[in-house]
């Protein structure tokens, strides 16, 4: 799968359904399925199973009598849905995910290397759109020194 990069600002149509970009759609794994998750905050994303199994693969090794970490599995577990296309492309977003996420209208699809996001414009906005490149590189290179 190819590093999925870049945004594209559109719009959820009366019937809360999206087409995903095809700039990304076309370089998700032809046969996986895709799934909406609440994983960042303010914002929910679509992987393709593969990736999403990745993520998930910390759970396998839950411990069944440690109920804070099973209620975490659970917690994250229930915050995943399954996309569901219609013939000519249109994926539905469930209530609760639009919720979560703040969509009404107008949106931004973010690639993040194996998933994209999901985010309202205005969201978007406030929360990445007020960061310039150079605090960016400056907040990534100092991560990467802590490591």
């Amino acid at each position: 799968m190819k590093m999925l990069t870049g945004k594209v600002a559109h719009q959820l149509d009366a019937k809360n359904r999206i087409r995903i970009p095809a700039k990304y759609k076309n370089e998700f794994p032809r046969d996986e399925k895709l799934y909406f998750v609440e994983y960042g905050a303010g914002c929910i994303s679509v992987m393709p199973e593969s990736v999403l199994t990745q993520k998930l693969a910390a759970f396998d090794e839950v411990n069944p009598g440690d109920p804070e970490l099973m209620n975490a599995k659970r917690r994250i577990l229930c915050s995943i849905d399954e996309v569901s296309e219609d013939p000519q492309g249109r994926a539905p977003i469930p209530k609760t995910f639009r919720e979560y996420a703040g969509l009404e209208k107008d949106v931004v699809t973010v690639g993040m290397g194996t998933y994209i996001e999901i985010w309202s414009q205005e969201r978007f906005e406030a929360s990445v759109g007020s960061m310039s490149i150079q605090q960016a590189n400056a907040l990534a290179y100092q991560k990467k020194q802590e490591q």
